[in-house]
């Protein structure tokens, strides 16, 4: 019997012994396994093959995982995040304080906090800037990233442009869409897809060959401005009848739309095919297809072909 108990005493002595060491072999192994991926990272970094800050990037995401092992998946894996990093920070320039251009100039990209641009100014690149001032003829040959953009002059942007505050004042034209959280345009305005905003103020000519969507969305209207549809909270549709965009118009500008959705609506001088809201007003010289509201006003000299209420429809 006293063998017995002896044995298992051995026994037992014996595996908390060994127990503990496995764990400790286990982390050797994968601390192992770090350490020839930090060494693989430690060489492409040596060649010149990625970037301190791109070695910092992957370093930080592959240091804080306990399974990380050494095979195959886990090297394409990194190259893929090399590769994928690295195509993030293409053509992105590191963020500079302050860039100012005048006279007839023209930079590659630029990234900074603060960018002003006087004369006949070209970016041939990405223009990333937290506050930009730019007077004259701009030209971006690329995208436009921006906390504030003032313009007053010819301003033209062949890519997207996404920001907060956007000051217009002259000639704008956008190649492409438009996500900005508030618009006030003054002049000609003109943009090739959708416009994403917050609220929008315009006084002038406006072309929009897409949707125009805001919560608030002021258009006052000096000559024949034309936009696709226009999708919003409040929307009101003025007609201006003075400044340079009326000269040769009329007395007063107007807006062809196809459809207009919204919440409350009044208008001026517009010919839509289709008007929803909830409250609507169809003021002097509209021509509306059809128009659907639960509130509907509709001015003498204004024309309206089909009505519907919004009540009747919401009781069937």
């Amino acid at each position: 019997m006293n063998k017995i108990f002896n044995l298992s005493k051995i026994i037992f002595k014996i595996h908390i012994n060994i127990v503990p060491a496995l764990v400790y072999l286990e982390k050797v192994e994968i601390m192992s396994e770090k350490d020839k991926i930090l060494e693989k990272l430690d060489e492409r970094l040596a060649k010149g093959e990625i970037s301190e800050e791109l070695y910092k990037e992957i370093v930080s995401k592959y240091q804080d995982d306990e399974d990380l092992k050494l095979d195959e998946d886990i090297s394409e894996d990194m190259d893929e995040d090399v590769e994928d990093i690295s195509e993030e920070k293409k053509g992105e320039k590191e963020k500079t304080e302050r860039v100012s251009i005048s006279g007839a100039s023209k930079i590659e990209g630029c990234n900074c906090e603060i960018f002003r641009a006087a004369g006949a100014s070209k970016v041939n690149g990405d223009l990333r800037a937290d506050d930009a001032d730019v007077s004259g003829a701009t030209k971006i040959n690329g995208n436009a990233y921006f906390g504030k953009l003032d313009s007053s002059g010819a301003l033209k942007i062949h890519g997207k442009s996404e920001g907060k505050k956007l000051d217009l004042s002259g000639s704008a034209k956008f190649e492409d869409g438009l996500d900005v959280k508030f618009i006030d345009s003054s002049g000609s305005f003109s943009v090739k897809g959708d416009v994403n905003c917050t609220s929008m103020d315009t006084s002038g000519l406006v072309k929009i060959q897409g949707v125009l969507k805001g919560e608030e969305i002021v258009l006052n209207n000096s000559g024949k401005s034309k936009i696709d549809k226009i999708e919003g909270g409040d929307i009101v549709v003025e007609s201006g009848g003075s400044g340079f965009f009326s000269f040769g118009f009329g007395k007063s500008g107007s807006l062809e739309v196809k459809s207009i959705k919204g919440n409350d609506i009044s208008l001026e001088n517009t010919k839509a095919e289709s008007v929803t809201g909830n409250k609507v007003i169809i003021g002097r010289g509209c021509k509306i297809k059809n128009v659907q509201a639960k509130e509907l006003k509709v001015h003498e000299s204004a024309k309206v072909e089909n009505k519907k209420s919004l009540n009747d429809i919401e009781e069937d």
